[in-house]
């Protein structure tokens, strides 16, 4: 059972009474004093100081998140580049009580934090040529490594005064093509071009998190597909691009659409749903986690695990 994202807010504020290791991290906070969050469909992330470091620390919120980070981390622990910063896994780290009273716990996405500024900031600093050179420099580390970040953004680099440092390695795999992130830093050269075009303002929308201008949601995601994943009162659903309901907010998480299906979870478990809404498989798995590249779904039940097909069928048992 995922905690909810107030669990994870207070949590922050009392982190002596919250967090097993974690106890004596002080979380960045806003102009009222409350923890400052950010929130995608699959995590919620907070800055914190923790022994005399700046840390991500990051709840997943669905159990097929946490299923690519326990596939992720490991890798990245044995690559051992020094251009990627610690990320890890704190097992049972987040203590909480359901609304039965019952105590539980939370694994929790611990990513270190270099030293250094934001893209933003080092497009006002720098100069091109040498920003150039850095993401130029990013790229062939990447190639040699064989690593694929695959949500290669402005606001997933951190610039150290002489090199870039991608963070949020969350969806990266290793060994796979380099062309899948090589659209993404052309569009980074692009920023730092118009960045030196422009003599007035640098304005770096946050593109790994960016919301949808759509009001009237507790939380709105970005459009993928033509949808928009919401977040209301009963649930969460889906609305288009003028915020119109198109799936009715039932959901007790939702992920955004790729290649035409989604991930969702219900009370009674994980699903995968067609555009239409319609279960492609039926919301009874332990997790459901949708490979969009391969148009495979791998699916855990009683810490089992089989793959089905886009269709929804199995192609292989549990084991």
């Amino acid at each position: 059972m995922a905690a909810p994202l107030s669990v994870f807010v207070r949590a922050l504020q009392m982190p002596r009474e919250s967090f097993a290791t974690l106890f004596e991290l002080r979380a960045a906070t806003d102009p009222f004093g409350l923890p400052r969050t950010v929130r995608t469909t699959r995590l919620a992330e907070a800055t914190i100081d923790w022994r005399g470091a700046q840390w991500l620390v990051a709840l997943p919120l669905s159990a097929s998140a946490l299923s690519r980070i326990e596939r992720t981390a490991p890798a990245l622990a044995r690559l051992n580049a020094p251009w990627l910063a610690e990320y890890r896994i704190l097992r049972d780290e987040l203590l909480w009580e359901d609304d039965m009273g019952r105590p539980r716990r939370h694994d929790l996405l611990l990513h270190r934090l270099p030293s250094g500024t934001d893209f933003a900031e080092a497009l006002l600093r720098e100069r091109p040529g040498r920003l150039h050179a850095a993401l130029d420099a990013l790229e062939a580390e990447f190639v040699r490594a064989g690593f694929v970040h695959n949500n290669l953004k402005a606001q997933n680099l951190r610039w150290t005064g002489a090199q870039f440092l991608p963070l949020r390695y969350h969806d990266a795999t290793l060994g796979t093509s380099r062309d899948r992130d090589a659209e993404a830093f052309r569009a980074l050269h692009r920023l730092v071009d118009e960045a030196t075009a422009a003599t007035t303002e640098v304005h770096d929308i946050a593109a790994a998190y960016d919301a949808s201008p759509l009001t009237g949601h507790l939380w709105v995601s970005r459009t993928f597909e033509g949808l928009v994943c919401v977040e209301d009162q009963t649930g969460y659903g889906y609305v288009d691009t003028q915020n119109r309901p198109v799936i009715a907010t039932q959901f007790r998480w939702a992920g955004d659409f790729r290649e035409g299906r989604a991930e969702v979870e219900t009370d009674e478990g994980m699903g995968l749903i067609d555009r239409e809404g319609r279960y492609v498989i039926e919301p009874r798995y332990e997790i459901v986690d949708y490979d969009a590249a391969r148009s495979l779904v791998r699916v855990r039940r009683r810490g089992k695990w089989a793959t089905f097909d886009y269709l929804g069928r199995r192609l292989t048992p549990f084991e």
